[in-house]
């Protein structure tokens, strides 16, 4: 399992999406400090020093959570299982002595392991623009908060990349997994813009329900959470596994 997951990411380091892993992670972050710095905080109150901070990283995390990360996490999912296709290698691939399911759980494993490195890096890239920007750290307890919102989120991210996974296999290429992220980004602010109850419709919108019960004090409908958690993992986990284990590789 080991050497699969080492051989993904030497792919990767070829490709240059480690690097652009890196960008995804911090432009946000380093576009809202840039703004941060062009304004005058000088002579505020704490209280409004606190909200301000507060929606700055609501805006940050629903961008990149909901917004640029669905798209790239769509990305990087069909570079991966689409790769051998596109390149004419999956026959050689799947010759090996591993078994198709260990392939899959190896190639899985390794686009969990660059959400987990975009979250980490989008998490300190914040926080150091935050510092920059106020010079000073939020309160403890808020970064606490902060760190059970992206925790979740991140949770939920690797939910649902098994629907761009999934696409992946089927198409055999990048194009389609792509497309579903980019539509995935528009259909997410529809249902931001209605909000409550419609909100918490799509699965799409997991990755950002942390942010609207933690910071804005929305309830969770777990019946809706718990219908979306079960209808990704019966469906396109499941498909994936079928696919890979019983569909042609040529």
């Amino acid at each position: 399992m080991f050497n699969i997951i080492y051989g993904e990411f030497l792919k990767l380091k070829r490709s240059y999406l480690i690097i652009a892993s890196i960008i995804a992670s911090i432009f946000i972050p380093l576009v809202q400090c840039v703004m941060s710095l062009s304004n005058d905080y000088t002579g505020i109150s704490d209280a409004l020093k606190s909200t301000l901070v507060k929606d700055y990283r609501t805006s940050t995390e629903l961008l990149c959570f909901q917004f640029l990360y669905i798209i790239f996490f769509a990305f990087i999912s069909g570079y991966i299982f689409s790769r051998e296709f596109s390149d004419k290698t999956a026959n050689v691939l799947y010759s090996y002595p591993f078994g198709r399911i260990k392939i899959f759980a190896g190639k899985l494993i390794a686009i969990y392991l660059i959400i987990l490195f975009v979250y980490i890096c989008q998490f300190a890239a914040v926080y150091a623009a935050l510092y920059i920007a106020w010079g000073e750290l939020p309160s403890l307890s808020f970064i606490i908060t902060d760190i059970k919102v992206n925790l979740y989120s991140m949770l939920f991210q690797f939910l649902i990349i098994s629907i761009p996974v999934f696409i992946g296999i089927i198409t055999k290429n990048i194009v389609f997994p792509l497309v579903y992220g980019i539509l995935a980004a528009v259909s997410s602010s529809f249902f931001m813009a209605a909000g409550g109850i419609y909100l918490q419709m799509s699965p799409l919108m997991l990755p950002s329900l942390p942010i609207y019960f933690f910071y804005k004090g929305d309830p969770i409908d777990f019946i809706l959470l718990f219908t979306n958690i079960i209808f990704i993992l019966s469906i396109s986990i499941l498909f994936c596994i079928y696919c890979c284990k019983f569909m042609d590789m040529e």
